[in-house]
């Protein structure tokens, strides 16, 4: 840990395990196909309500980790949002107009970390993050986590029946389906290992 170089150059770039772990959970927003992926440690300083919102999607153990951690993905579909094709806007911006522009933003920052504002409100209630969650049924999410538990479990053959059916329920492919569908096909060919516990490294 620390700072990166040698006495005749020293780079401020900083080292350590969480820098390590952040950067290998945010590539593995590949390997199971989401566009947001949260780990375990974040989850437990979230509100039950936001924790509520959040998908267990396996149990792993990250280089630089001395202790496994669950992964979880926020669903949010974004390509069912439309994006308005609205022509560019030529403004000869003021450094009056800046100024109040930056306390726009400002202001509807503070807005939303003040002490009794709950973030549970904008799932609930902005209807892009509700257009956006649409896919995401009761009966997709109740399929999956119990898909989720056989694989754990190591009850392979039945997680792979209901992972199946998820993988395409949502009428687009559910990425983090697919990634314990090919774990556990190759090259275990859906048959847990004796020595499973319910992780894997990433």
């Amino acid at each position: 840990e620390g700072a990166v170089g040698s006495e005749f150059k020293i780079d401020a770039s900083y080292l350590s395990p969480n820098v390590s772990i952040a950067e290998t959970v945010e590539r593995a927003t590949k390997i199971y196909g989401v566009s947001i992926l949260v780990a375990e440690s974040v989850v437990k300083v979230c509100s039950p309500e936001i924790a509520a919102k959040c998908r267990l999607i396996d149990r792993v153990l990250v280089t630089g980790s001395v202790s496994p951690m669950e992964l979880y993905s926020i669903d949010l579909d974004y390509m069912s949002l439309t994006v308005e094709s609205s022509p560019p806007m030529h403004i000869n911006w003021t450094a009056r107009q800046r100024f109040r522009v930056r306390q726009f933003l400002e202001t509807e920052k503070k807005n939303k970390l003040r002490e009794d504002e709950k973030m549970v409100r904008f799932f609930e209630k902005n209807s892009e993050i509700a257009a956006m969650r649409y896919r995401y049924t009761l009966e997709f999410i109740h399929v999956f986590n119990m898909g989720y538990q056989n694989y754990a479990q190591g009850e392979w053959q039945v997680a792979k029946r209901m992972l199946n059916c998820t993988k395409v329920l949502l009428g687009v492919e559910d990425g983090p389906s697919t990634a314990l569908l090919r774990f556990m096909e190759v090259p275990y060919q859906f048959e847990a290992p004796k020595e499973w516990q319910g992780l894997r490294e990433i």
